[in-house]
């Protein structure tokens, strides 16, 4: 992938992530280019299939498209950052995530946003302003 591609997805996220929207700047963890599409699913490297992630919910997306919603069991696709609106499948509740639809659980869920350290991390970033929805 080339910079300037790896910058136009940067940009457009704001140096956020766009799953859990942690900001670039509280983490030492560098964010990445995520393909929402895998490549291992025949998914482009083109600006419409990729999205910034941070380092954790990159690793724990992996390759999946999809995910099971924890309240139904029933198999949904995961969020996808250009297609789908944030505030229609999530919402905070202070530090930690919660679920608007099966989609947003689902993707909570998988990506595990709400272990124990991520939460306090995300705490410890609101209780020193570091933290702002944008």
């Amino acid at each position: 992938m080339n910079a300037r591609l790896r910058s136009q997805v940067r940009r457009r996220a704001r140096n956020r992530c766009e799953y859990c929207r942690m900001p670039q700047g509280g983490t030492v963890l560098p964010h990445e280019v995520d393909h929402i599409r895998s490549q291992k699913h025949n998914g482009p490297t083109t600006l419409d299939n990729l999205c910034w992630a941070c380092a954790w919910c990159n690793a724990f997306k992996g390759t999946d498209i999809a995910a099971y919603a924890p309240d139904s069991d029933d198999l949904v696709p995961l969020f996808n950052p250009r297609t789908d609106a944030w505030e229609a499948h999530f919402f905070w509740e202070g530090a930690i995530l919660r679920g608007r639809s099966p989609i947003g659980s689902a993707t909570i869920d998988l990506l595990r946003v709400n272990q124990p350290e991520r939460v306090d991390h995300r705490r410890l970033l609101i209780e020193h302003g570091l933290w702002a929805e944008t």
